[in-house]
């Protein structure tokens, strides 16, 4: 069967192959799922690049997230049957034809949610979830975030809402405006120069004591303008390729406190299933919609890869039966 296989930390169009790999079969406990669509992100290079916290054991198949269908399943498995629709969990990489996960880590989720949608739902809905609830706020409370219409992002309005929470949502360009508003955002702002003014008139007095950036770099500034004393501004992202410098001379006058944030700590990662299941309710029921993504065939990976460097997350399809 076929798969995407890291063959040494490094350079991705190096390092990854196309490789072909004997089938693996389901032990007592576990299923066989077969893949159907699997994305290629941001993280999926920084691990083949080899700066993820996540560093497997070489060679190996990588990518963090991906939906299938299950095949078969070991004895005594009880949770999923033949034919269900599952997310795959932490742990199982999804960039083969076939996987073997634990069946009671699997995540069965309904067939009226397409499989685009399905493939992208373990990591930025999920990561969303997360981030909105590090602080323990009372509702109508406000919460700022850059990249905003991010898959985190995005994802960030709809569990925020579903708290009770406001959003203050900074994005870099004009026409994104109404069309977060349109997904729940109570304030959107485009960067600029008086953004933070802007902010402060809309908000009045409000506090903001949860700042959530995903970009880093000179973008984190702005945050740390809006947010009001002792709040928490957690980093999960660093879309503008530069490091985390917040001004420590704000961080001590606002007694800001910083924290690094990844999805798969340890103390998250018991949240994870049902924030998986969450997810996929929410798309389920039309309150979340994961950005469009294009869908390549995996054989094609290195055309994928390009399309990725050009123009951001492409879907990868392991299905050698989809048309």
């Amino acid at each position: 069967m076929l798969a995407i296989h890291l063959t040494q930390f490094g350079e991705p169009e190096k390092s990854l192959k196309v490789v072909d790999v004997p089938e693996p079969t389901p032990a007592a406990g576990q299923a066989l799922v077969q893949v159907e669509y699997a994305p290629l992100d941001h993280h999926d290079l920084l691990l083949a690049q080899g700066i993820y916290p996540v560093r497997p054991e070489l060679p190996t198949a990588i990518g963090n997230e991906g939906v299938g269908t299950v095949v078969s399943v070991g004895p005594g498995v009880m949770e999923v049957s033949p034919g269900d629709r599952v997310l795959l969990p932490f742990g199982v990489f999804s960039w083969s034809e076939r996987v073997v996960a634990a069946a009671a880590d699997l995540t069965v989720v309904d067939k009226s949610i397409s499989l685009e949608q399905a493939a992208m739902l373990t990591i930025n809905p999920v990561s969303a979830g997360l981030l909105v609830g590090l602080r323990d706020l009372p509702a109508s409370s406000w919460v700022v975030q850059n990249a905003a219409n991010s898959g985190v992002g995005r994802s960030v309005i709809v569990f925020a809402k579903e708290r009770g929470l406001r959003t203050i949502n900074i994005v870099r360009r004009a026409e994104l405006v109404s069309e977060l508003r349109d997904l729940g955002a109570d304030i959107v702002v485009v960067d600029s120069a008086d953004a933070g003014a802007r902010v402060r008139e809309a908000i009045g007095s409000d506090p903001v004591l949860l700042g959530l950036d995903g970009v880093s770099g000179a973008a984190t500034a702005l945050l740390l303008d809006v947010l009001t004393d002792g709040a928490l501004l957690a980093i999960y992202g660093y879309l503008s390729g530069r490091p985390f410098t917040p001004d420590p001379h704000v961080l001590r006058t606002k007694n800001i406190t910083t924290k690094e944030f990844w999805m798969y700590q340890d103390e998250f990662l018991p949240r994870l299933p049902a924030l998986n299941a969450q997810s996929a309710r929410l798309v389920a029921e039309g309150r979340l919609v994961l950005p469009s993504a294009p869908v390549y065939k995996a054989a094609d990976f290195p055309e994928a890869l390009a399309y990725f460097r050009e123009k951001g997350k492409v879907l990868l399809d392991f299905n050698p039966r989809h048309a």
